[in-house]
């Protein structure tokens, strides 16, 4: 059976911290334990603040859109922007030697290690939806997960 929860956030740093605590409840509940629930936070809370900072950039008048689904197999979670879109290819390697001084600009590649799927969907007049996904069976990762009873 499949369970979803969604909302809409302010485009404010402190949007950040509430879309985090909804993601990882969600993941919680559908039984997600200590490693993969980390990463789950980290990956949510750099998508959502992309969305507020790069995505909206600060624009009151726009919203981040949070949405956590689950079946059996896997966890979904999408985070859209009302921004301009952008070119996921278009960005600088976050581990190259000049970009590791720099304080910011490697949140998609956080997202991308800790999850096990990212896709990213983006256009001019629709802003950017990214969809990440972990899977409930994490070989790779060897993260615990327990059944919800």
């Amino acid at each position: 059976m499949m369970k979803t929860v969604s909302g809409m956030l302010d485009s404010a740093l402190a949007s950040v911290d509430d879309g985090e605590k909804v993601a990882v409840e969600f993941a919680r509940r559908a039984g997600f334990v200590d490693r993969a629930l980390e990463h789950i936070g980290l990956a949510v809370r750099e998508i959502i603040a992309n969305a507020v900072v790069h995505g909206n950039r600060h624009d009151p008048c726009k919203k981040v859109f949070l949405a956590c689904s689950n079946t059996a197999e896997r966890l979904v979670i999408a985070i859209s922007d009302q921004g301009e879109g952008f070119d996921p290819n278009s960005v600088a390697n976050p581990i190259a030697p000049v970009a590791l001084l720099r304080g910011s600009g490697r949140g998609i590649y956080l997202a991308r290690a800790f999850m096990d799927e990212f896709h990213v969907r983006s256009t001019r007049k629709s802003g950017t939806t990214v969809v990440l996904v972990k899977y409930v069976k994490d070989k790779r990762a060897k993260v615990r997960y327990r059944r919800p009873a």
